[in-house]
Order: C-alpha cells, then structure tokens, then sequence
C-alpha cells in the first residue's frame, strides 16, 4: 500500500514529493524474492535485502523513480484493523489502481518516523484539518500510544481546534 506523499492527497493536501513509499507485509524470504525479481525487470536496487532492515530502496532507471519498500514502517502494525482500512487509489492514471494506507494510520506513521521534520507534522495538520470529524479518534489515539506520539497528536490536534 502507498504511504508518504503519494498517498496524502487522498486525505490531506497536495505537495510534491521526490519518491514513491510503499509498505509491504512480507517475510523476509518473499522480500529476497521480490528484490530478485525486481532487479530482473531492470529496477536498480541499492543493497541486498537484510533481515532487520525497515526497508529497502530501489530505482526505476526508465521513470527515474526512487521507490522506498518498506517491510517494517514506523508506527504501523500490519494487521487485519489496518488492512481493512487502507483505501483503493489511482495514485498516477486511471488504469493503474492500488492501495492507500488509512488516514489514521497514515498520521501515526508519518508522526513515528525516526528521521520526522517539519514537513511530516504539516502533512498531519492538512490530514486533521481537511477530515476533521471524520476520523476514528479512538482507533487514532489507540495507534498512537502504542506508536509512543500520543503526546505530539494531541498537541498537533489542539492546533487545528
């Protein structure tokens, strides 16, 4: 499923972004395997997959894409909740569609990233302001504490109240 920039206009604002996020749920052998097939299509992957790698990083060398895989996204919990709340998108034409992560979701893990700035939290504030009222707050706050960023969505909350 899509998560980052390319799956935030589906809930919050439009901005440009540099590369594709993509989270997948995958053992590590299914990871080993997509790499090689991948590398096979001609994408240019820039290291092996390993075990404990949160994710790993190709390039499709026709659409000069960056294309970040994601096995273990910050703050996400794959299970059956999250799946049934990813959204079917068309995020670059008509004929291609695919999967978005849910908006609450989508904040918990923008709000957990290792590496957040300025421009993760702005794209939280555009997702609250624009479905104000249409999130499930409980699930949200659930996600959130066990994400450890309860604290900073309610800060980011009261912002837009």
């Amino acid at each position: 499923m899509l998560i980052g920039g390319y799956a935030l206009p589906a809930y919050g604002r439009i901005r440009a972004t540099l590369d594709v996020d993509v989270a997948i749920a995958a053992s590590f052998s299914e990871v080993v395997k997509l790499h090689k097939s991948l590398t096979e299509r001609g994408f240019q992957l820039s290291s092996s997959p390993q075990r404990d790698a949160p994710l790993f990083v190709l390039t499709d060398l026709e659409n000069k894409v960056e294309i970040e895989v994601w096995t273990k996204p910050d703050g996400i919990v794959f299970d059956e909740e999250l799946l049934h709340r990813r959204i079917r998108v068309r995020p670059f034409d008509d004929d291609f569609e695919m999967f978005a992560i849910g908006p609450e979701d989508f904040i918990v893990n923008k709000l957990a990233r290792k590496d957040r700035g300025v421009q993760d939290e702005q794209d939280v504030v555009s997702v609250l302001k624009r479905r104000k009222g249409n999130l499930d707050y409980d699930y949200l706050a659930r996600r959130a504490e066990h994400a450890d960023v309860a604290g900073l969505l309610r800060t980011l909350i009261a912002r837009v109240t």
